[in-house]
């Protein structure tokens, strides 16, 4: 009886981390710290992205707002400053962390 309760618990578990993920704007509440880190890193790995095929050196300063798409995609509003001067960008990101895949879907001035 013990082993399908704790099969019941450990499905209940990975079932509400699926479902709660990551969305919406970031701040605040439990877990903003691990989720700044989390949108910082996107937002960096986007610039860094953007840079490798563009004649710009954009410097990533922040991520502004983060919305889920479907399949694990995240639309990102990033500020970036492009010699000095900031712009607002928006990048979408696919990320899938159990496979450490990351790709630039696009990246463009808002």
């Amino acid at each position: 009886m013990a082993q399908p309760l704790s099969l019941l618990v450990t499905i209940t578990f990975f079932g509400v981390i699926l479902v709660s993920g990551v969305s919406g704007t970031y701040g605040g509440g439990a877990g903003s710290i691990e989720k700044t880190y989390y949108l910082k890193e996107l937002g960096e790995y986007a610039v860094a992205c953007h840079n490798l095929v563009s004649k710009h050196q954009l410097t990533f300063q922040k991520v502004i707002q983060c919305d889920d798409l479907p399949g694990l995609t995240h639309k990102l509003t990033i500020q970036a400053a492009d010699g000095g001067v900031s712009h607002t960008y928006e990048a979408v990101v696919c990320y899938k962390p159990l496979i450490q895949y990351k790709k630039l879907i696009s990246f463009k001035l808002a």
